[in-house]
């Protein structure tokens, strides 16, 4: 942590941090943003540099922080985040992409002049977007997902359709239905065929890759199994195995280096989803479902599957000019999460 000085770094997990305060808060997702934000936290802990952070009212403290606002309902928290974003060095920001917060969020730091330890503006809105992304992956070739808005929808029965919101994360609020007049009777009853995309159903098994990006460039931390649950027509994500896809390593870091040179201002930590597909002639059908810009909740795993700090690799590939990015363990980790 040497070419460029940080010595304070504001953590601002949208969720845990107050994000809704004046909301329920959701059960799944906030379970990830306390696993990721505590995670995190601790990572940085080790590092020569303050951690400033807020926290809603209604959840548990971070155990590693050295300041910490809380949150109550009816504060203005983003008045509260472009205070204490002023008044550090860096941020690193986690945040949903639905509704435009982890956008909001990146143009705060960026009004700012600040140094974001994540992705710029361009990859977080074109990432934020599924049609966005399908229509970039789809424009040089990549192979990708169909996402149809419902007005260009087929309806084609005899496939498996699943509808997920456009700025969605995860798997909150994404349907799958064998049938196209299900699905659609779904879309009308929820009056969401304006927010939702639908895309085919691709039959494989699900993964995901963690990595670091920087300046068109992909260092991968792991290969990962993505465990994911049906219950009453509605996704569940369950959990993943880090490190549970390793023997795909090298096609994986091949596909993650490719979409770093599509958008340079992917930078930091960066999920990209697949699925892989049956193999024919010995090679899998390996494709991309969605990129994440932000965090995801295999961070939780990644110091023991990689045998480092991950907050502090990040941190060195982003900072230094001639970073050496080291040889890392590849272990395989269990993350479950659990709902209530």
């Amino acid at each position: 942590m040497q070419d460029i000085p940080i010595k304070t770094i504001f953590v601002c997990e949208f969720i845990t941090c107050g994000g809704l305060n004046d909301s329920d808060l959701p059960s799944g997702l906030l379970e990830q943003g306390l696993v990721m934000r505590d995670a995190l936290l601790h990572d940085l802990s080790g590092l020569p540099c303050q951690i400033v952070t807020t926290v809603d009212a209604r959840i548990a403290l971070p155990i590693d922080s050295h300041t910490c606002h809380l949150i109550g309902a009816g504060d203005d928290v983003w008045g509260i985040w472009e205070e204490v974003i002023n008044s550090v060095d860096a941020v690193w920001l986690i945040a949903p992409e639905t509704g435009g917060n982890l956008s909001k969020l990146t143009a705060l730091a960026l009004e700012h002049d600040k140094f974001i330890l994540g992705c710029g503006l361009t990859a977080v809105n074109t990432c934020s977007s599924k049609l966005a992304t399908y229509a970039l992956l789809k424009q040089v070739g990549m192979k990708t997902v169909a996402t149809y808005l419902y007005e260009q929808w087929s309806k084609m029965e005899g496939l498996t359709w699943l509808a997920k919101p456009d700025d969605g994360a995860g798997c909150e609020e994404v349907v799958c239905f064998d049938s196209a007049l299900l699905l659609e009777q779904w879309l009308l009853q929820n009056n969401h065929t304006k927010t939702h995309v639908i895309q085919p159903y691709f039959q494989g098994t699900a993964g995901s890759i963690s990595c670091v990006m920087n300046k068109g460039v992909a260092h991968l931390l792991s290969c990962n199994k993505q465990l994911i649950g049906k219950e009453n027509n509605e996704l569940e994500y369950q959990g993943c195995m880090v490190n549970g896809m390793q023997q795909y390593w090298k096609e994986f870091s091949g596909l993650a280096n490719q979409i770093a040179q599509l958008l340079p201002d992917l930078n930091g930590y960066v999920g990209i989803d697949v699925v892989v597909g049956n193999e024919a002639d010995g090679k899998a059908e390996i494709v991309v479902v969605e990129i994440n810009p932000r965090l995801t909740t295999c961070y939780v795993a990644l110091k023991t599957a990689t045998g480092y700090n991950p907050a502090e690799l990040l941190i060195n590939t982003l900072i230094q000019t001639d970073y050496e990015w080291p040889i890392l363990q590849r272990n395989e980790v269990m993350v479950e999460v659990a709902y209530e």
